[in-house]
């Protein structure tokens, strides 16, 4: 059985080019599986836009927290952004909003759809029944308008019918209907799993962090077991025994938790909680398929 792994990569300034290898390698996997949900729902673009302002954002923390004065040459030089990309963020405020048309392509192009004249009908104001192919107001025109001319009819068309929010009209001319503006490339369970996964990421992550910047004696509990030589036959067994063991753990866990809850919501209240999960055996990149 794998013992919980020690130390900090990078702890000192002798750290040998095969442990920033090691670092960029476990960066890689918390990403692959973060990128892995957002595929298909948030752009690479919008993406970076966010990861620029909170790069600057948790930078200005840092500086702070560590006695320092967080000026544009120190932001920058901490983050690696250019000083006129610093003063963008800062000017906006750390603004993180994104707007529909920024999220991703097909939510660019049903917001143009529902908000662009040029594709309305003109007695009803509504969004237009576009023909699919042709140029101006057609299926096509709003593509080549909202998206870019590299993709094609058919690869939008699908992806926007698959998620409910075209209808395809046959006939003589083959036509779509818009359904719904608000793009929802995933069902109403995946979603509330998606944000599961990544709110409980997000605290692993944060008690991690926590770990790090603590005293020994106010660390909490981080710790995973694993081993790389289960037998494929014999993984059904471990789950089912695996379930068992942390659905008991999960009621012990909700009743300390009982325990020390007040009765009433109040003003300086801390939120605490505890984490169970079991990981491995569910896709091919896992850590022991890498070694």
């Amino acid at each position: 059985m794998q013992q919980p792994m020690l130390g900090r990569p990078l702890e000192n300034q002798n750290s040998n080019p095969g442990e920033y290898a090691s670092v960029a390698d476990a960066v890689q996997l918390v990403l692959r599986r973060l990128i892995r949900l957002l595929i298909g729902t948030l752009s690479f673009s919008a993406l970076m836009d966010l990861i620029r302002v909170i790069y600057v954002e948790e930078a200005e923390k840092k500086l702070s927290k560590d006695g320092k004065k967080p000026t544009k040459s120190a932001l920058a030089l901490m983050t690696g952004l250019d000083t006129r990309v610093v003063t963008s963020v800062l000017q906006d405020k750390f603004k993180k909003k994104l707007e529909p048309n920024e999220i991703c392509a097909e939510s660019a192009l049903l917001d143009m759809w529902a908000t662009d004249p040029f594709f309305s009908n003109n007695e009803t104001g509504q969004p237009a029944i576009l023909p699919v192919e042709g140029r101006g107001r057609t299926f096509q025109g709003l593509i080549l308008k909202s998206v870019g001319r590299n993709i094609t009819v058919k690869t939008v068309l699908d992806r926007v019918v698959s998620s409910g929010n075209v209808q395809l009209q046959s006939g003589a001319v083959e036509r779509v209907k818009l359904l719904s503006p608000w793009y929802s490339p995933v069902s109403d369970d995946v979603a509330k799993m998606t944000d599961i996964a990544y709110i409980e990421s997000s605290r692993v992550l944060s008690a991690a962090i926590h770990n790090m910047e603590t005293d020994p004696e106010w660390r909490v509990p981080q710790q995973g077991r694993w081993t790389y030589r289960l037998a494929p036959q014999n993984f059904r067994s471990f789950r089912k025994e695996a379930r068992q063991l942390l659905e008991k753990q999960i009621k012990e866990g909700e009743q300390l938790l009982e325990k020390f809850e007040e009765p009433k919501k109040q003003p300086g209240q801390l939120t605490v909680g505890i984490g169970w999960y079991q990981w491995g055996g569910h896709e091919t990149d896992e850590e022991g398929d890498m070694r």
